[in-house]
């Protein structure tokens, strides 16, 4: 996926291509898993008037459209990233960095089961915690 790509599935939908906005689908190629907080301390350096409102409202656009997951973690906060195929996260407690984990998906299904053809799966999110080797040492 090409960020050309994702701007253009806006445009799509009907959503004007601000210079925020823009900037927002960069950030989220060039930082790995940000909060949304994350991403508005760091709009807020090159667009001072930008409100929490732009950066939200943006996020859910782009995952109501299928570009951006939210990753939602136990202390309510949530993770975002943009992904084309689903996988595992592995969170270290530690220090908060998230891993991402490309099962094959044999694994994924084994994980859930078959129950003789009663489920049929769709997507997945599978979050791990724990302590990442850096920090173990």
């Amino acid at each position: 996926m090409s960020k050309d790509t994702v701007l253009d599935h806006m445009k799509e939908e009907g959503l004007r291509l601000t210079p925020q906005r823009v900037h927002i689908v960069e950030l989220l190629f060039e930082l790995s898993h940000p909060t949304a907080e994350r991403i508005y301390s760091m709009m807020i350096q090159k667009f001072p008037y930008v409100s929490q409102a732009t950066v939200y409202n943006t996020l859910k656009k782009l995952k109501e459209i299928g570009f951006v997951k939210e990753l939602t973690n136990g202390d309510k906060s949530s993770n975002f990233e943009l992904t084309e195929t689903d996988h595992w996260h592995f969170h270290c407690k530690a220090c908060g960095e998230i891993y991402d984990l490309e099962p094959e998906e044999t694994e994924a299904l084994m994980a859930v089961g078959t129950h003789n053809g009663t489920f049929l799966v769709e997507s997945f999110q599978v979050e791990f915690y724990g302590v990442c080797a850096k920090c173990k040492a």
